[in-house]
């Protein structure tokens, strides 16, 4: 059931996650090709899902044999001069809000942490997913890219141990 619930997540999540805003310099419809050249020169493996969005699952450093799973969307947004992109990850979905503690660790984290913030989503079936995004630079050297990427997947499988102590995404 969990892996059920844990692969019809990341489908769902491939859907959504696709910003409001115009693209950027990538083009509609079309994986941003300077994601696959930057990830592509560190021999990262990755996969594109049906928005175009590239999925990359690292194996966390820490030597618990852990991995997550991390959101490059494609589509960009632009603000005056600069273009946005956003990486962004799941810690855990839960059936119902999280307690007190946990949104006040969120908080906190967001105030304490320079880069990304912690979400919360509740989806149209009652799902509470609890994300970490990051809205960056989109002309990120591949070295910045994959810091960044790492980031959001180390600071969401972090909190997923805490949530739930499975390893689902």
């Amino acid at each position: 059931m969990k892996l059920f619930r844990a692969i019809a997540t990341i489908m769902v999540m491939s859907l959504v996650a696709i910003p409001a805003v115009a693209q950027g310099s990538s083009e509609a419809g079309k994986a941003d090709p300077r994601v696959a050249q930057a990830l592509d020169s560190l021999g990262l493996k990755y996969s594109v899902n049906s928005s175009n969005n590239y999925k990359v699952v690292y194996s966390m450093e820490d030597g618990s044999g852990r991995s997550h799973l991390a959101f490059v969307v494609s589509k960009t947004s632009k603000y005056r001069s600069l273009e946005i992109r956003e990486i962004w990850s799941i810690a855990a979905i839960l059936d119902e809000y999280p307690d007190a503690e946990v949104v006040d660790y969120m908080f906190t984290m967001n105030s304490t942490t320079k880069i990304g913030a912690w979400a919360i989503e509740v989806s149209d079936d009652g799902e509470v997913w609890v994300m970490y995004t990051v809205k960056v630079p989109a002309d990120l050297s591949a070295d910045e890219l994959n810091d960044i990427i790492y980031f959001v997947a180390e600071v969401c499988d972090e909190l997923e141990v805490e949530l739930t102590g499975d390893d689902e995404y």
